[in-house]
């Protein structure tokens, strides 16, 4: 089990975001935790509650995926670390998709 860190600006762009959310979704399914840090420099700790806004949002997005293990929201540093919830990987992991069985016609097969 691995932390990744996940870094954000309290500004940043819609797409950027959404990067960011599809890496953190993809860590937490495969059972990592995930650290979002929002680093204010300076003036920029005016813009706190605009930071935890932020993280509150990434949190909710993440959805029931992840929950909360810790948080900071004290220091220049404001993170939240979020931990893959076991029973939705587990649920995951019994029903992963539905897959083909059987080729359709289009597909060749490569038997020897």
């Amino acid at each position: 089990m691995y932390l990744l860190d996940q870094q954000l600006g309290y500004n940043i762009d819609q797409h950027d975001y959404s990067v960011r959310l599809k890496a953190a979704r993809k860590f937490l399914n495969d059972g990592d935790k995930v650290k979002v840090i929002v680093n204010l420099k300076g003036r920029e700790n005016e813009f706190r509650n605009m930071a935890m806004e932020l993280i509150r949002r990434f949190q909710n997005d993440v959805g029931e995926l992840a929950t909360e293990e810790s948080k900071n929201f004290k220091d220049r540093n404001i993170f939240i670390v979020l931990v893959p919830n076991k029973a939705v990987l587990q649920k995951a992991q019994q029903d992963p998709g539905k897959k083909k069985d059987k080729p359709t016609k289009n597909e060749v097969s490569a038997g020897v």
